[in-house]
């Protein structure tokens, strides 16, 4: 029972993913004229929507460390976001913050409200590209990028659009000199996406929250699951271990073979 669940989890990841692919690949009509990308990853996609790279769509901002020898420039009020934070799809806290007067005098920028933000170094890109949309100013360490969105391109929208790229993103990672994954910020910015109209955006984004959010019920479903299966597996072996359980005359069930064998 637990690894049936365990193998449910797993397949709901895929559907999660394969959702949010086909939606900012193919849309949500199924009945839309398509016409070929001419991307390879892309493949065929509305005939209305247009293919452009990311450079052509954002702004991009990096990010720094500031001086830890000046305590002036930390524990202040603004978040400063590192790889360590993005476990989450929408941003607005991070484990560290810095003040006013790191902004000024270091190198770090201040990232706006609905910008897109991207791992591009850490060992984390061996399996997973971690993104987020800012719900609140931040600012970001050196192993990350920003992606500010042109007015015409929903901020929701270029996050689904990171998501749904895990694979090509993962495929074009590669190792630095010190054995660090890391993407290079080029390949990032010349990756060609399909866009529709910022209407449509809107429209697929509330439609892919929703999907999202049942197949996310699912998966917490289905983990709460395995927890207790977990639990009860192990108070099964205590309790047989220390003789909470009479085993007393207990016999092994006998197999098909011997099954047969007898009724012969």
């Amino acid at each position: 029972m637990i690894e049936k669940q365990q193998q449910l989890i797993i397949l709901l990841k895929e559907k999660r993913q394969a959702v949010i692919s086909h939606a900012v690949t193919k849309g949500l009509n199924s009945d839309a004229p398509m016409r070929d990308s001419c991307v390879e990853w892309l493949g065929e996609i509305p005939a209305h929507w247009e293919v452009k790279q990311i450079r052509h769509l954002t702004g991009q901002l990096g990010g720094g460390t500031p001086s830890k020898d000046n305590p002036g420039f930390w524990d202040g009020d603004i978040p400063w976001v590192s790889p360590k934070d993005m476990k989450v799809d929408y941003i607005s806290r991070s484990q560290d913050a810095v003040t006013e007067a790191a902004i000024a005098r270091s190198a770090i920028k201040l990232i706006p409200v609905g910008s897109v933000l991207i791992v591009v170094r850490g060992m984390i890109l061996d399996h997973s590209v971690p993104t987020a949309l800012t719900t609140k100013s931040v600012t970001i360490n050196q192993d990350m990028k920003a992606l500010v969105p042109s007015q015409n391109l929903d901020g929701e929208f270029l996050l689904m659009v990171l998501k749904g790229l895990k694979d090509y993103l993962l495929s074009h990672t590669d190792n630095s000199a010190h054995g660090t994954k890391c993407m290079a910020t080029e390949r990032l910015e010349r990756t060609s996406i399909a866009v529709p109209s910022l209407d449509e955006q809107i429209v697929i984004v509330r439609e892919l929250k929703k999907r999202m959010a049942r197949i996310d019920s699912l998966n917490e479903s289905a983990c709460c699951v395995s927890e207790l299966l977990q639990e009860r597996r192990t108070s099964l072996i205590s309790a047989a271990v220390t003789g909470k359980i009479d085993v007393r005359g207990w016999n092994p069930p006998k197999s098909a073979t011997e099954s047969e064998t007898e009724s012969a």
